[in-house]
């Protein structure tokens, strides 16, 4: 083992540096976890930097997409994408009398099925 002060090779059974006196046990660096905290907050975040729903059920998400456009986002934990599915449908409800909603909900249905299954990430 090389001293990391003086370059001095000392013995691997050596605590202390025989020439300079420098501590030479050598630290064990501490590996950092391979599934990430999901109580700490972006950690599920992979290092691809994408956020995917874990532990959603994925017919939920399509039965809440179903009722209410956007509410299965909600479900799986992607507002931003959800606020956008439920006001374009609310919005686009009355002058397409319904058939912008209805095809807003599908939409919706089929990203919370994906989203949830882990087959697409969040928003």
């Amino acid at each position: 083992m090389f001293c990391s002060r003086c370059g001095t090779q000392n013995d691997e059974s050596t605590r202390f540096c025989q020439k300079c006196g420098t501590a030479t046990t050598a630290t064990e660096p501490v590996a950092s976890p391979s599934v990430p905290d999901p109580r700490v907050r972006g950690g599920n975040v992979p290092a691809s930097g994408k956020r995917y729903a874990a532990g959603k059920n994925p017919i939920i998400a399509v039965v809440l997409s179903l009722v209410l456009a956007g509410v299965g986002q909600f479900y799986n934990g992607d507002i931003k994408k959800g606020l956008v599915m439920l006001v374009v449908g609310i919005v686009l409800f009355i002058p397409t009398s319904g058939v912008a909603y209805i095809a807003v909900a599908i939409w919706s249905a089929l990203d919370a099925y994906k989203v949830a299954s882990g087959k697409s990430p969040l928003w």
